[in-house]
């Protein structure tokens, strides 16, 4: 194939489905080689997926996808089918349109998360730089949103209460949250993740953002971690959260931040939350997701 800029080297790919799909398709996108994913949520029942494969996965991507759309449409067959667009894109094309998809967004009432190409004025806001890649977590979602939001209330509140705090996240992704954590003046932070690659992904967000001596990055499971901190973050799962409550209620010594519940399922998640000696403090629900800030009362 040729390398001149102007050949066809991308396909982009942009997928119109239900919000209940839109998870699992930006995860396929995403260990089927994608050069960059964007999801956006403009309704609370619909989404769009947006993603670029390189030409030669093409062909073998666009086959395996369109398989496990169906098995997805199996499994909610009450829910509309997707709808696929493709389009070829070339090379000198590429940066411009990727770097286009991703702007600076204030969160909460002192942070800002932005991509690394962005020539922003100097601010009052915490800046966050956060490179879009494979791991979760790039400030888009309602989720992470939530999580920050909530991150910064717990951290106000520690801060009036005592001169240090700690932070640990847990299933860090691109370690925005150990990121947030930091600016937010937590003075012991550390970050896990199972997936290797999110914690790749993680180490060049901290190296970015100059933090990579500030927060302690490993690649571990959670039932192998030991030692509480003030503060703990779980943006997982709502199977992981409440098969791992026990652990998640002993590593939290003050607040636990629970995020990634759909919000059909968020009534069991915070029931079984409060049952383990839990009080809820504050509840986000954006766009079918909730998130909670829980404090122990043990």
């Amino acid at each position: 194939m040729s390398n001149d800029d102007t050949t066809v080297q991308w396909m982009t790919l942009r997928i119109s489905l239900p919000y209940e799909m839109a998870d699992a398709v930006t995860n396929f996108c995403h260990e089927h080689g994608s050069g960059g994913v964007v999801m956006d949520e403009d309704r609370t029942d619909a989404a769009t997926v947006t993603a670029y494969f390189p030409i030669d996965k093409w062909d073998m991507v666009y086959s395996q996808l369109n398989k496990y759309l169906s098995s997805l449409h199996e499994i909610f067959p009450h829910l509309l089918e997707p709808v696929l667009e493709t389009s070829p894109l070339k090379k000198e094309n590429w940066a411009i349109l990727w770097q286009d998809s991703f702007h600076a967004m204030e969160i909460g009432d002192t942070l800002l998360v932005a991509p690394p190409w962005l020539e922003l004025p100097h601010g009052e806001r915490n800046l966050i730089l956060i490179e879009p890649a494979e791991a979760f977590g790039t400030g888009t979602h309602e989720t992470t949103q939530g999580c920050l939001v909530l991150l910064e209330q717990a951290s106000m509140e520690l801060k009036g209460l005592q001169d240090r705090f700690s932070l640990l996240d847990v299933g860090c992704g691109s370690g925005i949250l150990a990121i947030a954590g930091v600016k937010l003046g937590a003075s012991d932070v550390r970050a896990v993740d199972n997936d290797p690659v999110a914690v790749n992904s993680a180490l060049k967000n901290l190296v970015l953002n100059r933090l990579e001596n500030a927060v302690k990055l490993e690649c571990c499971s959670l039932r192998d971690l030991a030692g509480p901190a003030d503060v703990v973050t779980a943006n997982l799962d709502p199977l992981t959260l409440l098969a791992n409550r026990d652990k998640l209620l002993e590593l939290s010594r003050r607040y636990l931040i629970v995020s990634g519940v759909p919000l059909d399922q968020w009534e069991q998640v915070r029931g079984l939350l409060i049952a383990g000696k839990t009080a809820l403090k504050t509840e986000i629900i954006r766009a079918e997701w909730a998130c909670g800030l829980f404090e122990s009362t043990r």
